[in-house]
């Protein structure tokens, strides 16, 4: 049997968001790392991408918060146009 469509979007999107968390580990707080982390874990990905989004720090302007917040963006842009198909 194969895998419905829906199913490979997550996989997909879980496997790119657990990639960019060394990135969040390094940039966040801890407690919005944690959330970031459990959101992940619970398969709430949208919730992972705002918490880590709205806690980033301010004028950091570090590889690894450009990197993050790149990566961030991408997602969520990807996850705009999949709604708009």
């Amino acid at each position: 049997m194969s895998e419905r469509q829906p199913d490979r979007y997550y996989i997909e999107l879980e496997r790119r968001l657990r990639k960019l968390a060394p990135l969040a580990e390094a940039v966040l707080p801890p407690e919005p790392f944690r959330w970031f982390m459990e959101y992940l874990d619970a398969g709430e990905y949208g919730l992972a991408v705002e918490v880590a989004s709205e806690e980033m720090p301010a004028g950091d302007s570090s590889s690894a918060a450009r990197q993050l917040a790149s990566g961030l963006l991408r997602e969520a842009e990807r996850s705009w146009v999949s709604r708009t198909r």
